[in-house]
């Protein structure tokens, strides 16, 4: 028996999801990296994939179908502007690939109905996997994109991604901020506004 997924979402599809957020991405490399990690991302997020199964984590808006994708694009915004606050806008371009790529696995690689608690792991290993067969980026660049998606959980994180906040660098602290303000009920974070398929 196979292993390998038949997407049945278009690759144009999964990629114009975020088309807003990644025209943020000026280094050309990056923003093809990013949209190979977008074409190798699980169906599911971009067909049923609330931001949280429980409703405990996330706010309304952020649990239906598109949860996910209305959440990743909030903290795209708000990494793209800690990115400046945190004095690492050189790192604009990482920050702004890992929020897009840090709950593509949200579910796990197949859809398991609710968040897995290993999704930052798996999240970084998506990075790894695309980055190992397109080598189309560099090897820091790979590294800040796969820490800041592995670290991305913060204190919730499972080994080998935990470690104290006050280790994490600032590209890391910035994607796990963003990933955490975004997600915060009370709080209305804007992004661009557009149908996407």
């Amino acid at each position: 028996m196979s292993d390998i997924i038949v997407s049945e979402v278009a690759p144009e599809v999964k990629i114009s999801a975020f088309r807003f957020e990644l025209d943020l991405i000026e280094d050309l490399a990056i923003k093809e990296f990013t949209e190979l990690c977008l074409i190798a991302a699980p169906d599911y997020i971009f067909l049923d994939c609330p931001a949280s199964s429980s409703g405990k984590f996330h706010p309304i808006d952020e649990l239906g179908w598109d949860g996910v994708i209305i959440h990743t694009r909030k903290v795209v915004s708000v990494g793209y502007d800690l990115a400046r606050g945190l004095d690492t806008a050189d790192r604009q371009d990482e920050i702004v690939s890992a929020c897009i790529i840090h709950d593509l696995r949200k579910q796990g690689i197949t859809k398991k109905g609710y968040t897995q608690n290993n999704h930052p792991k798996l999240a970084a290993d998506l990075v790894a996997e695309v980055h190992f067969d397109t080598g189309i980026i560099t090897n820091t660049s790979f590294e800040i994109i796969r820490s800041a998606c592995g670290y991305h959980y913060g204190p919730w994180s499972k080994a080998p991604w935990l470690k104290p906040l006050d280790q994490y660098t600032p590209t890391e602290l910035a994607v796990y901020m963003a990933d955490y303000i975004a997600s915060r009920k009370g709080l209305t974070v804007n992004y661009l506004t557009r149908e996407w398929n």
